[in-house]
């Protein structure tokens, strides 16, 4: 029995109610004016980005970061195509996103929707002004070209998103939301595409879709899984030699 109760202390501990937040930036290229740039981070190699790229989430400290773009192939120390300030706040997340030849700042709400619901904006790095649509609802009306919208709440569920740019064949994406998720629709001349910006108030690094493990976002990680599987492991043997040795 204190072999047990030492092993449920453990697992709550390893098992905290809510992830730690930080402070992130992810690093964006929606310009048609270069097909593939170089990014750097406070000096720092951030990697090549081609166009319609969006990077994962960086944890960085709060304060001033300085990002910039070169042409493809450059070194930190070649001539810069442009730059931006990032002015970043303590447990706040940022998307800096190069579009139009123009670098944008975008403050990303990463904090828990109300209610159940999730939070959606559109970023159209594309060239044609968006509507987008979800069970015959409009959830944004005339998103203008080269812009990003403020957030909206929605309705968890699986309709169908519905993306109508003003020129162009409708696309349709056959993406669920999810109750507590934050969403960005990115559209670009090259694809349409749904990020999972943030799941249970916490980023989601990849940005991808939801794959498995519903609720245990931003929970327990790998590591911390494989600890408790193996405290759990030796508990369980020393129980086990304990009946055989007084059985």
């Amino acid at each position: 029995m204190r072999v047990l109760a030492v092993v449920l202390m453990l697992l709550l501990s390893a098992a905290p109610a809510h992830a730690a937040s930080g402070t992130y930036v992810r690093i964006g290229h929606f310009s048609t004016d270069q097909a593939r740039v170089e990014a750097s981070f406070d000096g720092v190699a951030a990697g090549t980005l081609d166009y319609a790229d969006l990077q994962e989430y960086r944890r960085v400290e709060p304060g001033e970061h300085n990002v910039e773009f070169r042409a493809a192939g450059s070194d930190p120390g070649d001539p810069v195509l442009r730059s931006v300030l990032v002015i970043a706040s303590p447990g706040r997340a940022y998307t800096v996103l190069d579009v139009a030849s123009t670098m944008k700042v975008l403050e990303d709400d990463v904090s828990l929707p109300p209610g159940g619901q999730a939070r959606l904006r559109v970023v159209n790095g594309g060239d044609a002004e968006t509507d987008l649509v979800r069970g015959g609802t409009a959830v944004h009306r005339a998103v203008q070209a080269h812009s990003a919208t403020g957030y909206v709440d929605l309705a968890p569920g699986t309709a169908a998103l519905e993306v109508l740019q003003r020129g162009k064949e409708p696309t349709t994406l056959e993406a669920p939301v999810e109750a507590g998720a934050v969403y960005s629709l990115l559209v670009s001349a090259r694809r349409i595409e749904l990020r999972t910006d943030a799941k249970a108030a916490e980023v989601v690094p990849g940005g991808g879709q939801e794959t498995g493990f519903g609720g245990m976002a931003g929970g327990w990680d790998w590591l911390t899984a494989l600890v408790i599987a193996l405290i759990v492991g030796v508990a369980m043997f020393s129980v086990r030699g304990r009946l055989f040795r007084f059985g």
